[in-house]
């Protein structure tokens, strides 16, 4: 099935969760947001909440400055 993550259209298997997918990108859990289709998903839902396929999802990495 097809997704968007960040405005990058990816292919990944049926029943992937948003935990998987961020394992899969080998992004650092540390410090990011994760929302599918404008909706923020909580970090302690990540392993339950299941990709679908069309899903526009953005992963977000906070960052620091001055």
């Amino acid at each position: 099935m097809y997704i968007k993550v960040n405005n990058t259209t990816r292919e990944i298997t049926d029943n992937t969760s948003v935990e998987q997918l961020v394992a899969q990108l080998k992004v650092s859990t540390n410090g990011i947001a994760v929302a599918i289709n404008q909706h923020v998903v909580k970090n302690v839902n990540w392993s339950s909440t299941i990709i679908k396929n069309q899903d526009d999802i953005i992963i977000i990495k906070s960052t620091q400055g001055g």
